[in-house]
C-alpha cells in the first residue's frame, strides 16, 4: 500500500482533532453557544476523520465531491471555533487554563489550514 500526500494530510488531521480534543477536555467552561460549536466540531469531526482514516487504510477512501465538502465545512467551523476560543481567552489573566484554551484554539485553527489543503490537494487529485 502505497502512501499518498492525501493519506498523509488525513492523518494529520486526524492527530490535530485528537489534540484539539483532549485539550478540550481539560479545558473546557466556556459559554454554553461557544462550548456547542467547539465541541460539535471537534467530536464530529473526530467522528469523520476517523471514518476517512478507516477508508484509506482498507483502500476505500471516500467520493471526492464528499470529501471536499467535509474539508471545507471544516475549514469554516475549525477556524470559527479558534477565533471564538481565542476572542474569550485573550485578554484573560495568565493561567494554566489560558495557556491551553490558546493552544486549543491555535491546533483549531491550523487544523482549518490542513483541511484547506485538504481540499485543493483533493481537487488536483493528490
Amino acid at each position: 500500500m502505497a502512501i499518498s500526500r492525501l493519506s498523509i494530510v488525513k492523518f494529520v488531521e486526524l492527530a490535530l482533532t485528537c489534540s484539539c480534543v483532549a485539550l478540550h477536555y481539560h479545558s473546557y467552561n466556556t459559554d454554553r453557544e461557544t462550548g456547542m460549536l467547539v465541541t460539535g466540531t471537534f467530536i464530529g469531526y473526530l467522528i469523520v476523520f476517523a471514518g476517512a482514516a478507516a477508508g484509506y487504510i482498507m483502500q476505500t477512501p471516500s467520493h471526492k465531491r464528499i470529501d471536499i465538502f467535509y474539508s471545507l465545512i471544516g475549514v469554516a467551523l475549525f477556524v470559527a471555533s479558534g477565533a471564538l476560543i481565542i476572542d474569550k481567552w485573550q485578554h484573560a489573566y495568565k493561567s494554566d487554563e489560558k495557556d491551553k484554551n490558546l493552544a486549543k484554539a491555535s491546533l483549531a485553527i491550523i487544523n482549518g489550514a490542513v483541511l484547506l489543503v485538504d481540499a485543493v490537494l483533493t481537487q488536483r487529485g493528490g
